[in-house]
């Protein structure tokens, strides 16, 4: 109580004042307890009890309860404080410092309890702040980290935009090319579009389409552009294997020399174009695993074209080689529509399409025309001797003398059967007897052969002339007045030429092997028309 009071009163008192104070308490207590026994049992202290002063027994007790009341508070004011303050103090080395010891005195331990309680608050303030730190640390790192991630991603994204706007531009471009490559489907108007298409969407020098022939050995160069003389470039042809194109042709794959003038593979287009300090890209055009040639194309300055580059042309040459191949079935569908199968020249149906429009042109502008119709002499017989399938050998090899003689603008036909019909633009009678006399005699001296190799019997023709103005007034007696010439023809004896002579003319022109001899060479020009007199064989009215 007394404490508590001093306490209470905001006094501090030390350790050993509370314990000296105690024991003082206790001396007291058993000083009044013995005032009050002598006073109450009339008790004097000098009396002996077995022999011993009552003084004595009472200094004992007074020295017991004084040593119990230190000892209970030293236990109180020193050992249970200081033990608490022990464990909250090892309670703190194993690293709890949330742990308070507890002050219930301003004493020493209660100074020494609030100064560890104040180092625990600092600790833990300390630790807090470290935790916070070590927290912003890692937030700091994981924003840094991220930041990092989004730049690089950023990066990426960057990369892969301007990827994404050079794709879009390629495929545009690509779109562009093949729009407008694939609306033609006609060979030589296709290679005059590609060639502008080119031109017109790609920064190239120079550029050159290679396609093979029909036997796939021999690239023939079909478009050119940027060449100092496109046209010698034109003429240029290589061999499968031969040269850079030549090889890309023959491997199908793409080829690219960073500067060709090092390059001992190139070959400048056969010496007409040296390509030294250039770059030169040859990529295959290929349709459906079929390699139809190759395309070069040549830039200046050493490697000049980049990875995109070559990929976009890569994929320009694969529009190209789909258009190409599609021209081509285009033009083989239409042969097909308009050729005979066997002999390879067109078709009656084709023929009579050229001679409405050849007869339109003539009549028009007045222009000659004329029409020689060809039969194969005896040709049943040799069927029946030497079979169908070496007739039908015959008839391939005789389309094949007609269109090895003939102008490009002039028009052959299998008429039918062992018949053929050819149509003539601006040639008139004389000019179509050389052009006739000439087939007849290269058919005479052709070595025809079977499937063996091996010769057959002589072949010969008999032809029939008709013309106009001179022979006809109406189309549809164009191919009736050349028949009657064919039939008086073999009525004459076969292997000869014989023009039409209309009713009321007494001349008859018949031209025979031996008598026209070399009657007149045709010409190459434009027209067949002769310019010396015919030779006449013969004269008879045909009616």
């Amino acid at each position: 109580m007394i404490v508590s009071n001093i306490h209470k009163k905001g006094l501090s008192l030390s350790i050993p004042v509370k314990i000296m104070l105690f024991a003082g308490f206790a001396y007291l207590v058993t000083w009044l307890i013995a005032v009050y026994i002598e006073q109450t049992f009339l008790i004097n202290f000098s009396q002996t009890i077995f022999g011993i002063k009552i003084q004595y027994f009472y200094w004992s007790f007074q020295i017991v309860a004084t040593s119990v009341a230190a000892t209970i508070g030293t236990y109180f004011f020193w050992d249970r404080p200081l033990g608490r303050l022990v464990k909250a103090m090892a309670h703190a080395e194993s690293g709890d410092f949330l742990i308070r010891a507890p002050v219930f005195s301003t004493d020493e331990l209660g100074d020494l309890s609030k100064n560890f309680n104040n180092m625990l608050s600092r600790l833990t303030d300390l630790a807090a702040h470290k935790i916070e730190t070590e927290h912003d640390l890692i937030v700091a790192q994981e924003q840094l980290k991220y930041r990092k991630q989004i730049e690089e991603k950023s990066r990426i994204i960057e990369k892969t935009n301007r990827a994404l706007e050079q794709l879009v531009k390629d495929l545009s471009l690509l779109y562009e090319i093949g729009h407008e490559v694939s609306s033609v489907v006609d060979l030589d108007s296709l290679y005059e579009k590609i060639t502008e298409t080119l031109k017109k969407y790609l920064k190239i020098s120079e550029f050159a389409i290679l396609v093979f022939d029909d036997n796939k050995e021999t690239l023939h160069v079909k478009a050119a552009s940027g060449f100092p003389d496109n046209e010698k470039i034109l003429r240029t042809t290589f061999q499968k294997g031969e040269g850079i194109s030549g090889m890309v042709a023959e491997t199908g794959k793409k080829i690219y020399v960073k500067d060709s003038g090092k390059e001992n593979r190139c070959l400048h287009y056969k010496g007409e174009h040296r390509l030294d300090g250039t770059s030169l890209l040859s990529a295959p055009l290929i349709y459906k695993g079929e390699v139809l040639g190759a395309i070069n194309f040549g830039r200046q300055g050493v490697g000049s074209f980049s990875y995109s580059d070559i990929k976009m042309l890569s994929l320009v040459a694969g529009h190209i080689a789909l258009s190409i191949a599609n021209a081509k079935l285009y033009t083989k569908t239409r042969e097909l529509s308009v050729k005979d199968e066997l002999t390879k020249v067109y078709n009656r149906r084709h023929f009579q399409q050229m001679l409405q429009m050849e007869w339109k042109r003539s009549v028009r502008f007045s222009r000659n025309l004329s029409i020689v119709m060809i039969d194969v002499d005896h040709f049943k017989n040799y069927n029946d001797k030497f079979g169908h399938l070496q007739g039908d050998h015959v008839l391939s090899q005789i389309g094949e003398i007609l269109k090895n003689n003939l102008r490009e603008v002039d028009t052959v036909a299998r008429f039918g059967g062992e018949e053929f019909v050819i149509l003539l633009p601006d040639t008139d009678k004389r000019g179509a007897i050389a052009v006739a006399e000439k087939i007849r005699g290269f058919v005479e001296a052709h070595k025809f052969t079977n499937e063996n190799w091996q010769q057959t019997k002589e072949i010969t023709i008999s032809a029939g002339i008709a013309s106009y103005p001179e022979d006809v007034d109406e189309i549809d007696e164009m191919i009736d007045h050349a028949d009657i010439a064919l039939y008086k023809a073999k009525e004459e004896g076969r292997n000869r030429v014989v023009c039409y002579v209309p009713h009321g003319h007494d001349l008859k022109l018949i031209l025979k092997q031996k008598s026209i001899g070399s009657a007149g060479s045709r010409q190459e020009s434009s027209s067949h028309q002769s310019q010396s007199e015919p030779i006449v064989a013969g004269t008879k009215i045909l009616q």
